[in-house]
């Protein structure tokens, strides 16, 4: 990237047009996308049935030499696939179907499923051992039969999947080619891509937030090996089928792959996170970090894709490569995880292209035999598309956004970061940041402006996310924390640990809320304060959650400085009557009748050993206080008195 010989402060541009007067109303347009991270509103109906082959009458009955036919009779369904327990060595499988007062159709062969999540992850471990799935259409009411080896039926499950319904609409728009060449590398517009609403995701049907690698680095091209025929129209609703059997039938995370084109052109968000951003799916077991998964709808064993297939495989690879600055015939060292078909051991790195098909990571046929005939026509096209391109990935992005009128005008040209790792330009309603490592994304408002005072992107990293609306306000993340901002507790930063422990609640969602204080030093630690409670951190402790009488209590005594650090998260008592804190130099014990009190030192290590709060002393209702001779602790049930002169610690009944 070229230097830039005459830098402009940042810090300077917040005072003018770039972030004053900006209030978080001002943050995001009103078409500005929900939270990454958060399951959206939407819901389909649909539904998994699992019938297990080996229950069948018919099992028996039909089964000739090494192999069972088996016959389920069903009722609705769109689409049908055979699961077996994970790790199961199993063979041909075959499914046909009759529909009621028709005949019955051709055998089709099921593949085995080839993609997969990488091993050493929940995803991972939920994972089963299964066919392909087959898009059959309506069933109405029917009967599947299932043709596999006959040692396979006790443990073999017919899964048959209702796609549901949906009339949701919402596509992406393509995005204008701006001009000018500038600082951050060439970026081939943005395609239409059609998004999870649009297919009608049950976002419910997804297990946890989605996972994201640092970067991109390499795609890797697929097809679904389903046979079945589908209309234009009924697109959609196969890919509702493909999600359903991935998440309920093979315990995945979400849909397999990051995009789905289908035959007529059109391309589809997969799976969840965003679709610039490095979401890590369960396409190619072994190399799913690092790397993207674009899935053609069909199988292409021994018929080609179409034309317009193709084109559009070609365009979604050259925007998403474009936008890490990565170029369509580079090569990618990328470390296998291993796994069933990863084609290299874990812990292997490999030198591989920057497109690549499955079957050059995996011991598999996919794209199939003809589509991996294509892979060099979509390298070429992604590299004429690439190669066409004027405008930079800034420019992409302000494009993506609205343009002036969603984000204002310029008030910068495109310039390079002081250390050289990045670009960036300022405009009236925010700025754009690009890195290669993370792409180019938006940051606005009072956000841009608690980044900045923390050092840019020397402090908290490059933006990893465009500023995106949270409950009840907006956040970024970035590539060390995160800041979130609401109306009520202004934009704050969540780094590390504490992070992380908030995440697990459920972020701003859950019983925190929003940080009211920044990232901030204890003593021997760091602490953020929320909404309903705070997270303390140290490295003996972890990061721990107090909240409400307890934390005002422990808050009393001193905070880390007077009882040490919460050793585990408020918790309630075994019988359910009140809740407690353990920390480094004591307990505090609540309960309705008796408020927050803590226990320390001979007291807690006497009441521990009657059983606590189960004991017939109770919860304690008064701190421990002096006496002729030593100290007292008065409890529901009696006291507990300390002797100075011997040490002991005497129990009494009231």
């Amino acid at each position: 990237m070229r230097s830039v010989t005459t830098p402009v402060s940042r810090r300077a541009l917040l005072t003018g047009g770039a972030a004053g007067g900006l209030t978080g109303a001002a943050l995001l347009c009103a078409g500005a996308p929900a939270s990454a991270l958060a399951p959206a509103a939407l819901q389909v109906a649909g539904s998994t049935r699992a019938f297990a082959l080996g229950q069948q009458r018919s099992a028996t009955l039909l089964s000739t030499g090494d192999l069972a036919v088996v016959a389920v009779d069903v009722e609705g369904g769109h689409m049908v696939g055979v699961t077996f327990p994970s790790g199961a060595s199993t063979d041909t499988v075959s499914v046909r179907v009759r529909r009621a007062g028709a005949d019955w159709t051709a055998w089709s062969d099921l593949p085995l499923n080839d993609s997969e999540p990488d091993p050493d992850t929940a995803e991972g471990r939920r994972s089963v051992t299964a066919s392909d799935p087959l898009w059959v259409g309506a069933l109405g009411t029917a009967t599947v039969q299932v043709r596999l080896p006959r040692t396979d039926v006790a443990d073999a499950h017919l899964q048959l999947v209702d796609a549901g319904e949906s009339s949701a609409l919402d596509t992406r728009t393509t995005l204008a080619s701006p001009s000018g060449t500038k600082a951050s590398p060439r970026a081939v517009p943005q395609p239409t891509i059609r998004s999870r609403a649009a297919w009608g995701a049950d976002e419910s049907l997804r297990q946890g937030g989605a996972s994201y690698s640092t970067t991109i680095k390499a795609v890797v091209v697929h097809h679904t090996a389903d046979g079945g025929t589908y209309s234009q129209a009924e697109v959609p609703s196969v890919i509702r089928g493909m999600y359903r059997y991935h998440t309920v039938s093979l315990g995945w995370a979400d849909l397999g792959y990051n995009f789905v084109v289908d035959r007529f052109g059109g391309i589809w968000e997969g799976r969840a996170g965003g679709i610039s951003q490095p979401v890590v799916g369960a396409h190619a077991g072994g190399f799913n970090a690092d790397t993207f998964g674009v899935s053609m709808m069909g199988d292409y064993t021994s018929v080609a894709p179409s034309a317009e297939c193709l084109e559009s495989v070609a365009r979604v690879i050259a925007w998403k490569l474009s936008m890490y600055g990565l170029p369509a015939d580079g090569a990618a060292y990328l470390t296998s995880a291993g796994g069933g078909t990863a084609r290299y051991a874990a812990g292997s790195t490999v030198k591989l292209r920057t497109i690549n098909a499955h079957r050059d990571v995996g011991f598999t046929a996919c794209p199939g035999n003809v589509g991996f005939t294509r892979m060099d026509t979509i390298r070429a096209r992604v590299a004429q598309l690439m190669n066409a391109a004027t405008g930079t990935a800034i420019d992409a992005k302000y494009a993506a956004v609205g343009g002036a009128a969603a984000f204002g005008t310029p008030t910068t040209a495109e310039l390079d970061t002081p250390r050289g790792d990045g670009s960036y330009r300022f405009y009236t309603g925010g700025a754009i940041y690009w890195n290669r490592v993370t792409g180019a994304h938006t940051v606005r408002g009072e956000i841009l402006a608690a980044w900045g005072r923390l050092g840019w992107e020397n402090g908290l990293g490059f933006p990893t996310t465009d500023d995106s609306r949270a409950k009840g306000g907006f956040y970024n993340h970035f590539q060390n924390g995160s800041i979130y901002w609401s109306p009520a507790t202004g934009a704050r930063d969540v780094r590390g640990a504490i992070r992380t422990k908030w995440a697990s609640m459920g972020w701003e969602g859950g019983p925190a809320g929003f940080p009211v204080t920044g990232d901030s030093r204890a003593a021997g630690g760091w602490y953020t304060h929320f909404q309903g409670g705070s997270i303390y951190y140290s490295a003996a402790t972890g990061a721990r959650w107090t909240t409400g009488a307890i934390r005002d209590r422990w808050a009393a005594l001193g905070w880390e400085r007077g009882m040490g650090f919460p050793t585990i998260d408020d918790t309630p008592t075994p019988g359910g009557k009140g809740w407690y804190n353990h920390f480094q130099g004591g307990s505090v014990y609540w309960s309705p009748a008796t408020g927050a009190h803590a226990v320390r030192g001979a007291f807690r290590e006497t009441w521990a050993s009657m059983g606590w709060e189960n004991s017939w002393l109770g919860f304690p209702t008064k701190d421990e206080y002096a006496v002729d001779g030593g100290l007292r602790m008065e409890f529901e049930g009696g006291t507990l008195t300390w002797n100075r002169s011997t040490g002991q610690t005497t129990a009494k009944r009231k």
